[in-house]
């Protein structure tokens, strides 16, 4: 028997062995996947937006800053949206979103700055630990304030956090300001053009899809070879001669 076809038979048994499952997604499922989400959140939140207009998302977004979860992204992305229908204007929408941003995360570093240091202490925390974690912030604290923007939770506490560890104003006013910037960009302009051109990235998803059948066969290869490495290495060294 050929080489890679025992190793798909080893896999497949290996999968079975251990309950999983693989599922070919077909393009429509994949873009399904993709645009679903996007037309789910329009269609829960534009009689909202709507509604309320563009003060919903600067006061979602502002009251994220200082650690209430809000769907402030969610939000600004289904804006974007509805500006290319002409609900909004594009430039406005992006400006106090980005002043939002750094409002509501200049008020959560604050409040962090005043009384976070407090409870930082009381929590058991030893003095090495605490120390690690002020030199840490020193040291990627602007870069932690950058990358949070785009991850749920951290979004929402790194301002309280870094206030709390005394990151310098300055830096921080910097790293917010950068951080929204990118975000604002990232989801405001990116769901404002796939709006305008909603047709062309279905387009470009179904001429992608077939890529990711090589990707599957390179992963799949590479899994079969680290099984294989493995299952060798625990065998005994008796067995391996």
């Amino acid at each position: 028997m050929a080489l890679h076809h025992l190793a798909g038979h080893w896999l497949l048994h290996w999968l079975q062995e251990h309950n999983i499952t693989l599922r070919v997604i077909t393009r429509m499922e994949l873009i399904s996947e993709i645009i679903k989400p996007l037309l789910t959140a329009a269609n829960n939140y534009e009689p909202m937006l709507v509604k309320y207009g563009m003060v919903i998302i600067f006061a979602a977004i502002l009251a994220e800053g200082f650690g209430i979860p809000t769907p402030g992204q969610s939000l600004l992305i289904v804006g974007a949206l509805l500006s290319t229908r002409g609900e909004f204007d594009i430039r406005l929408l992006l400006m106090s979103a980005w002043f939002a941003a750094v409002i509501g995360n200049t008020l959560g570093y604050f409040i962090g700055r005043i009384g976070g240091r407090k409870l930082l202490l009381r929590l058991p925390l030893n003095p090495s630990r605490l120390e690690r974690m002020d030199t840490f912030c020193q040291r990627h604290g602007m870069l932690l304030v950058i990358l949070s923007r785009f991850i749920d939770g951290p979004r929402q506490l790194t301002g309280i956090f870094v206030g709390s560890l005394q990151m310098p104003v300055i830096t921080f006013l910097l790293a917010t300001s950068l951080g929204a910037l990118l975000w604002v960009g990232f989801w405001g302009l990116g769901g404002y053009y796939l709006g305008q051109h909603m047709h062309i990235a279905a387009q470009a998803f179904k001429s992608i899809a077939p890529f990711t059948w090589v990707a599957t066969g390179f992963l799949a290869l590479a899994l079969c070879i680290y099984l294989i490495r493995r299952h060798n290495h625990q065998k005994p060294p008796s067995e391996k001669h």
